[in-house]
């Protein structure tokens, strides 16, 4: 299976078409006539396109255009930089405006210039030339035939002429620049030299006073615009203003931002005052505690902070401590009746007396105390939450007077923003430097650019190549003849035998039917052999006896073939040449041959003459002319009799050469193929068409005609050349050729 698709790949690769320029090289060089006329008449059209032409001069002024306006803010930089790949292509439309030309037209009066050349035949070219641009846009103007027709007697108006005149200066500029740098180049073309300088500059001023203009007036209506709105926004702050100072003084509200600061402030100290006040409470709350725990009377009292910081207890402890080892001392001494004893002990219990009454003060001042921390705990907490409702309820009130304020703020906000874009705004106007520079002036050019000869005449001359290239091309492929053997074997899938050329003839030259018999070594001769080469080895182990020459139609060199095979097959043998076209006899003219008796009267019977008829220069060839010309020449040749003679002279002879009539005027060569061995079919070169041809081919087929080839006729050396160099060559072995076209 591989190698069958390896196989068919190498099919379709051996049948891909491949490309012979030098086959269209030869199709140019066989129509270079063509071509070549083709180029002399648009080489002569170029010229006289030229010499009609008119001059045209075009004149150009260079200017600079900045983006950026020479007083314009940040804001505005920004924003022109940011437009810059829109702004230049503004700018080319502003140039070709209307207002522009306008403007060009009153600086330089054109609209009087042509007033006075319309009324009278002089002026300058450059008036002239506007004259009739403005007469043309006129017409298109009033669009109406009638108006049309009486444009010459009835005088437009100024303002009709100016927009005509500027219509003329718009169609003529050109605009140019401005992509890689900040330079823009007008042009403007005119058949006066003085003229196109004069307006290409007077748009350069126009422009540049039109932006100047433009941006003036710009700014005098943001100006005006701008003091509408400050009025009215400055009546609209004064609004707010007092809705804000009333509503103050009815709610008694302060600015909302020192009410929340004063709110802010009171909470922060009354959250202070709270912590300090619950810290005092949990020191006396854990006094109290341990007062609670100690048992009236105890001891454990004097442990107490607060109870060893009074002075009068701390007396009354020494002093009891004094008296208490005073009794004892006395205790000691003197019995428990005695004075001393009586009165230490007296001293001791009053001391303690006091002493407990001191006690009781302390402790009920820390119980005291306690209470006193609690309330001031609860109180706090109170004048907190008081306060934090007073601010909760103020917010509610503060909403609105936040919103007016915020009103307020915004309205002069906008208004300040107005007052310093109308300062702005101011200032600009004061300020009336142009972004626009011109450069270079134009000056009065001295050469046209219009018409430009060299280009064309170049484009004059491509033009004439292209059309005859073309004419070339489209004759060869639409024409159906046939201009090369193989062309004949491709159409036809017969053999080629060969080609015979064209041999011109001359009023004392050897005639072409001839060639061959008085010059063997000439091209012709060689072509002649050349084909009887082809027909003996079509089938070389019984190479045919009878040979039918016929063709297509008439004129096609069929005789001239036939007598000329005839003769170079009689070098091989005793050959034989039967001239069977009945109607429109030849080959006894051609030869010279002067015969009343012929073929058709020794079939007829009205001779026993000698028909056979010899050829000087040609010893082994014998001619049967036709004779008188029959009534009904089929009913001859399918006659048995001329069967039974055609037979019996295929005895005599080696060869038998018949020159048949053309095969689609009459059916005679569709009678005589079937009864010989070898059909040559001659085909003129460049002349016979292709489908005459097969038509030809086909009615031979039908009868089981043996074909053995087709033959080239009367083919021109020089034209075939052209078709390729291996199809012929004029010399051979150094013989000078025959003459041929």
């Amino acid at each position: 299976m591989q190698s069958t698709d390896a196989q068919y790949n190498r099919n379709i690769k051996s049948e891909e078409v491949v490309i012979d320029l030098s086959q269209y090289f030869r199709i140019l060089k066989r129509h270079k006539l063509s071509i070549f006329i083709a180029i002399i008449c648009s080489a002569i059209l170029g010229f006289y396109y030229l010499s009609k032409a008119l001059p045209i001069y075009a004149a150009s002024v260079k200017l600079q255009a900045d983006p950026v306006q020479p007083n314009a803010s940040a804001t505005d930089q920004y924003i022109s930089n940011s437009m810059v790949f829109l702004y230049y292509e503004t700018q080319y439309e502003i140039i070709r405006s209307r207002s522009v030309a306008e403007t060009v037209v009153d600086k330089l009066n054109l609209v009087e210039k042509y007033k006075k050349t319309l009324s009278s035949e002089q002026g300058n070219q450059a008036e002239k030339s506007l004259i009739s641009q403005a007469k043309t846009a006129i017409k298109e103007l009033l669009n109406s035939d009638k108006k049309a027709k009486t444009l010459e007697s009835t005088s437009p108006t100024d303002q009709q002429i100016k927009t005509m005149l500027a219509q003329g200066i718009q169609g003529a500029l050109r605009v140019e620049g401005g992509t890689q740098s900040q330079i823009i180049n007008i042009y403007y073309e005119s058949d006066n030299p003085v003229l196109s300088a004069e307006i290409v500059n007077a748009v350069a001023e126009a422009y540049s006073e039109f932006g100047l203009e433009a941006r003036l007036t710009r700014l005098k209506d943001t100006s005006s615009w701008l003091s509408e709105q400050l009025e009215e926004l400055r009546q609209t702050l004064q609004n707010s203003e007092q809705s804000l100072r009333d509503f103050r003084i009815n709610q008694n509200l302060m600015d909302t931002d020192q009410q929340e600061r004063i709110a802010a402030t009171q909470l922060q100290s009354l959250n202070t005052e709270l912590i300090r006040a619950q810290t005092q409470l949990s020191q006396a709350q854990e006094l109290y505690t341990q007062v609670q725990q100690f048992s009236s009377g105890s001891n454990d009292f004097l442990s107490l902070g607060p109870v060893m910081e009074n002075g009068s207890v701390r007396d009354l402890v020494r002093e009891e401590g004094a008296l208490t080892r005073k009794v004892q001392e006395l205790s000691e001494r003197y019995g428990e009746k005695h004075p001393k004893m009586i009165a230490a002990r007296s001293d001791l219990a009053s001391v303690q007396s006091n002493l407990e009454r001191e006690l009781t003060k302390v402790i009920e001042n820390i119980r005291k105390d306690y209470r006193l921390k609690q309330v001031q705990v609860e109180n706090v907490r109170d004048i907190i939450t008081k306060t934090t409702g007073e601010l909760q309820n103020y917010q509610g009130d503060s909403f609105e007077l936040t919103r007016l304020e915020r009103e307020v703020e915004n309205n002069r906000r906008v208004y300040e923003s107005f007052l310093g874009k109308l300062m702005e705004t101011d200032v600009s106007s004061d300020y009336d430097a142009s972004n626009i520079r011109i450069i270079d002036r134009a000056t009065v050019p001295k050469f046209p650019v219009k018409p430009r000869k060299a280009l064309i005449l170049a484009v004059s001359l491509f033009l004439g190549a292209l059309i005859g290239v073309i004419y070339a091309f489209a004759r060869e492929f639409l024409d159906n003849v046939i201009k090369t053997p193989d062309q004949l074997e491709q159409e036809f899938s017969l053999p080629s035998l060969g080609v015979t050329p064209l041999v011109k003839k001359k009023k004392n030259g050897v005639p072409p039917e001839k060639q061959y018999i008085y010059d063997q070594r000439s091209t012709f001769s060689e072509a002649i052999n050349t084909i009887r080469t082809g027909l003996l080895f079509s089938n070389i182990d019984n190479p045919p006896k009878t040979i039918l020459i016929t063709s297509t139609a008439g004129s096609e060199g069929k005789t001239t073939l036939a007598i000329n095979l005839a003769v170079s097959l009689s070098q091989m043998g005793k050959t034989l040449l039967i001239e069977m076209d009945l109607r429109k006899p030849a080959v006894g003219k051609d030869l010279n041959i002067k015969a009343d008796m012929g073929l058709s009267d020794m079939l007829s019977d009205r001779t026993d003459a000698n028909v056979f008829h010899s050829v000087d220069g040609a010893p082994n060839l014998s001619v049967i002319t036709c004779g008188t010309i029959p009534t009904n020449p089929m009913e001859l040749i399918s006659s048995r009799r001329f069967a039974n003679l055609l037979k019996s002279l295929g005895e005599r002879y080696a060869h038998i050469v018949i020159d048949s009539p053309p095969t689609l005027p009459v059916s005679d060569s569709c009678v005589l193929a079937k009864m010989v061995d070898a059909t040559i079919v001659a085909v003129k070169a460049e002349t016979t068409k292709i489908n005459m041809v097969k038509e030809t081919v086909s009615r031979l087929q039908k009868v089981n005609a043996s074909i053995t080839g087709l033959v080239l006729t009367q083919a021109s050396s020089k034209k075939m050349s052209y078709y390729g160099e291996h199809y012929y060559n004029d010399s051979y072995y150094g013989v000078e050729p025959s003459k041929t076209s």
